[in-house]
């Protein structure tokens, strides 16, 4: 595991504001280690963050239901990843209120947005005027920052599938994620060009949005640290159906590493111009550029291409042995789903799990601390009772303090070979105050 404890103060390993109970409900916290070696190493169910299988924790009186909305992209311009995600948060929810994790059942009504800012606050203001929802799943950068000042004011906890740097600042004190923020994903692999082509030139192709831009300022500002040269940026529509002027973009700058910041559908259509225009050029796709699906679709042209995640791909998670591969395993027997179709089978789907268990673990807490889980302040506070917790199995450890929300500085790298995701080596970032918010 590399490890960076250079430049601006780090910390490593910061004290954590762990969530405070009455001696009668005071949470156990299991520790989980860094999963580290293979996608399939690791232990499995470790890491529950003191939530049980209950959930009462000496709460005293608890509601019947609790509601907990979903904002999905099923249909708009990042629903290629967006569907299984979204068929994998639903798909847990079930599996929570159908085998008693949760004292409480929780009610999900969700909406597909299609990736459009407008739908999205006119759901979040359809679910905030019906009911007074804790916590909400949302998905995307642009809505999610569109929100999060609201949210903040409505105090209603935000699990997105964004994971923007920006989202974790004090001003926005009620949005959290599931992962390396943007940004140090594209640290993690420029971290790992550093260590193996110190004189590489490294640039950034991304789409024109607030997702896509995310990573780039602060990533550009790593690899200059790094002593790495930083060519132009190049814009890659999420619409996109081509990228040759792209790829001679790059080519004319003679980029060696191409930090790529898009979803899957784009990723492919720059992969397949690659091999006429540009074929010596690595590519080095951040959380939503590479799944299973599309490299079993197309394994020639993903072969090499560099991936960074924060948890386990499908396989890995089934690997895993843990309480998480049996909510997938349990998951797909229920729904008829095939273990097979790349559709669904896939990391994304693994991501959605990841948020519903969020959801879950930050009610648990609050029931255990004897708080209302109705109450958004609550729920929030239950979050920070989520300590070196990897999620039944499925991810690298998260923590979130009061202080930081960025839930882990470890990145895992995949290369793809032979048609398959293959696990390469784990990054340690460093836990650098100054990169809060960038």
């Amino acid at each position: 595991m590399t490890n960076d404890n250079t430049g601006d103060p780090t910390r490593l390993y910061r004290r954590r504001n762990v969530l405070k109970s009455g001696a009668a409900g005071a949470a156990t916290l299991a520790l989980a280690g860094c999963i580290g070696g293979g996608d399939d190493g690791g232990s499995g169910d470790g890491g529950d963050g003191g939530s049980g299988d209950g959930g009462d924790g000496g709460s005293g009186s608890m509601p019947d239901s609790v509601t907990v909305p979903g904002i999905y992209d099923e249909s708009g311009a990042t629903s290629d990843v967006g569907r299984p995600t979204a068929i994998g948060s639903r798909d847990t929810i079930t599996y929570i209120n159908e085998n008693d994790l949760f004292d409480v059942s929780i009610d999900h009504p969700n909406n597909d947005y299609a990736y459009e800012v407008p739908q999205a606050q006119q759901y979040y203001q359809q679910y905030t005027s019906e009911s007074s929802p804790p916590l909400i799943i949302g998905w995307g950068t642009a809505d999610t920052e569109a929100l999060a000042g609201t949210v903040a004011d409505d105090e209603v906890v935000y699990v997105s599938a964004s994971y923007s740097a920006n989202l974790v600042t004090e001003e926005f004190p009620y949005n959290f994620f599931g992962n390396l923020d943007y940004t140090s994903q594209a640290r993690a692999h420029l971290r790992w060009i550093a260590d193996n082509d110190p004189e590489a030139t490294v640039g950034f192709i991304f789409s024109n949005t607030a997702f896509g831009r995310s990573p780039v300022e602060g990533g550009k500002q790593y690899a200059e640290e790094l002593g790495l040269d930083v060519a132009s940026d190049i814009n890659l529509p999420l619409t996109a159906n081509s990228a040759t002027t792209q790829l001679r973009q790059a080519r004319d700058q003679e980029i060696d590493y191409l930090i790529h910041q898009n979803t899957s559908a784009p990723m492919r259509v720059l992969l397949e111009d690659r091999q006429d225009i540009y074929p010596d050029l690595t590519v080095c796709g951040l959380t939503y550029t590479v799944d299973e699906r599309v490299v079993q679709q197309s394994p020639d042209i993903f072969e090499g291409v560099r991936y960074v995640n924060a948890f386990r791909t499908f396989q890995g998670a089934l690997d895993s042995g843990g309480r998480g591969a049996e909510i997938i395993e349990a998951n797909f027997e229920r729904e008829g789903r095939s273990m097979d179709d790349p559709e669904v089978a896939q990391l994304n789907y693994v991501r959605g799990v990841i948020h519903a268990l969020l959801a879950l673990k930050g009610l648990q807490n609050a029931a255990e601390a004897g708080n209302d889980v109705t109450t958004g302040p609550n729920v929030r506070q239950g979050m920070f009772g989520i300590e070196d917790d990897d999620m039944f199995g499925l991810a690298e450890p998260f923590s979130y303090a009061e202080d930081d929300r960025r839930p882990t500085m470890n990145g895992r790298l995949f290369e793809v070979t032979d048609g398959s995701l293959s696990f390469d080596t784990s990054v340690e970032l460093p836990r650098r105050d100054s990169w809060i918010g960038l």
